[in-house]
């Protein structure tokens, strides 16, 4: 039996997660950080100050999991590049850090994207070092990307991006508009599903290989203000826009018949826009694959996955 630990400190959850050989995922806890009412964000200090209070409280909770771990897995920044960086990721990287040196054990870096699609990958291990293409979207991110792999490391490289706010941006700021707390995806889900008329439509960018959603958000924003349309007709009309918004970009986009089409981040984890891609990968003739939905949003299972398929690769490699 091998186990691995992950962790991962992202902008707004602290997560931890244990991976067995034999059993795969048998330990994962995390918690939200907290955003005052109304809010719509935090900064990083106080990021880093609430990702310092939670790591203890969460490693003493999967206390018997962690034992007799045999690596680590932690993201250390957001994306891997020379110039992607965020304070957040010090929490984790310095916790990891020192349980790898009391230990002796090694730590594994991975960025926080990278533990995203790793999340997906346990599901589909297959996969790992083969080329597919990755949809990352989130409160931060909205990025296509093609991944390739050097050894043990993804190669990303990037394909469509947005050109103003994310899909996550524009779902969270509407709902923090409506009344919902923030981060405000799964609440802004659960209102949608109680529309039943869906006649508020909410008009999408068109823009060639570029995702636009600030245009959307100031009508919402507007609509909002007014007060005569139902917040769930303006909950099922921004997921309708989104989903709208994929359709024209990844439809018109050339991809490669037959590859893996992996889509992760927290937007991920709503079922309407599941069904988007899945729609989009048969028109083009892609293999969808997703996150288990509890695990699309920000949680540290992609790393400690992770951890154990380095530590099987390095083993292989230099034995």
């Amino acid at each position: 039996m091998s186990r691995f630990l992950g962790i991962d400190t992202s902008c707004y959850t602290t997560s931890v997660a244990v991976f067995d050989d034999k059993q795969g995922i048998v330990a994962e806890d995390r918690i939200v950080l907290s955003v005052k009412q109304g809010h719509r964000g935090l900064a990083q200090s106080e990021m880093v100050f609430q990702h310092i209070r939670n790591l203890p409280i969460l490693l003493s909770k999967i206390g018997e999991y962690i034992l007799n771990i045999e690596g680590i897995g932690v993201s250390i920044f957001p994306r891997r590049r020379a110039d992607s960086y965020m304070p957040a990721f010090l929490a984790g990287k310095s916790v990891a850090k020192a349980i790898s040196i009391v230990k002796d054990i090694p730590m594994y870096d991975f960025s926080h994207q990278e533990n995203h699609a790793l999340a997906a990958l346990r599901l589909a291990p297959n996969l790992w070092g083969q080329p597919f293409y990755m949809m990352h979207v989130s409160g931060g991110t909205q990025d296509v990307l093609a991944v390739h792999w050097n050894g043990a490391i993804m190669s990303i490289e990037d394909l469509i991006h947005s050109k103003d706010i994310t899909a996550g941006q524009f779902i969270d700021r509407v709902g923090v508009a409506l009344g919902l707390s923030f981060p405000a995806g799964a609440k802004l889900e659960a209102l949608a599903l109680e529309e039943k008329g869906k006649g508020y439509h909410v008009q999408h960018a068109k823009i060639k290989d570029a995702f636009s959603f600030a245009g959307p958000e100031t009508q919402v924003e507007r609509d909002i203000k007014q007060g005569d349309i139902e917040k769930s007709a303006i909950a099922y009309g921004v997921l309708q826009s989104v989903g709208d918004a994929f359709k024209q970009v990844l439809m018109a986009y050339p991809f490669q018949e037959g590859y893996p089409f992996i889509a992760v981040g927290g937007v991920m984890s709503n079922c309407y826009l599941r069904k988007v891609i899945q729609d989009i990968c048969e028109a083009k003739k892609l293999s969808p694959y997703f996150a288990d939905v509890k695990y699309s949003s920000d949680n540290a299972t992609g790393n400690a996955f992770g951890a154990y398929m380095r530590n099987r690769y390095e083993s292989l490699h230099t034995s």
